[in-house]
């Protein structure tokens, strides 16, 4: 019988298991799964417990699979440093502003576009986040440090 590998590609069921377990747990602990009637967490719970039940079957289908480990290459790297460059920028200048900032920089060094096509897909995008989502829905986006300015 040989032994089941480990590599990256377990990585991904074994965090989304701990997000659901993180969910779960607080929700239950928080808010209470069904008091009378459904609480605040109860579709989040019954969502968290279904995504750990596929988590843990992805995880067994990864173990027992003879697929050697993935290669990347920088593009992948790129994409997940910028998710992380976006989750930090949300703490120092806001979501919108990181998100911005981040299809800048992948517009300008990873796609090489031009200038006329930066500046037009950035209007662009700021226009639909603010007029869609701000304005209209007034979604409550995290402004980072600006929010202590105001």
């Amino acid at each position: 019988v040989e032994k089941a590998r480990f590599n990256s590609r377990a990585m991904i069921p074994i965090v989304t298991a701990i997000v659901a377990a993180v969910f779960i747990g607080v929700g239950l602990k928080d808010f209470g799964f069904w008091e009378g009637q459904p609480t605040a967490a109860f579709f989040p719970i019954i969502i968290a417990v279904v995504l750990l039940a596929t988590s843990l079957l992805c995880l067994v289908q990864v173990l027992r699979g003879k697929e050697d480990a993935p290669i990347y290459n920088r593009n992948e790297f790129m994409v997940i440093l910028g998710g992380g460059g976006i989750i930090i920028g949300c703490y120092v200048i806001g979501l919108i502003l990181s998100c911005l900032l981040y299809l800048f920089l992948w517009l300008k060094f990873v796609e090489h576009a031009a200038w006329k096509a930066i500046i037009v897909i950035e209007v662009f995008m700021a226009a639909l986040i603010l007029g869609v989502f701000v304005f209209w829905m007034q979604v409550q986006f995290p402004w980072g440090l600006f929010e202590l300015l105001m």
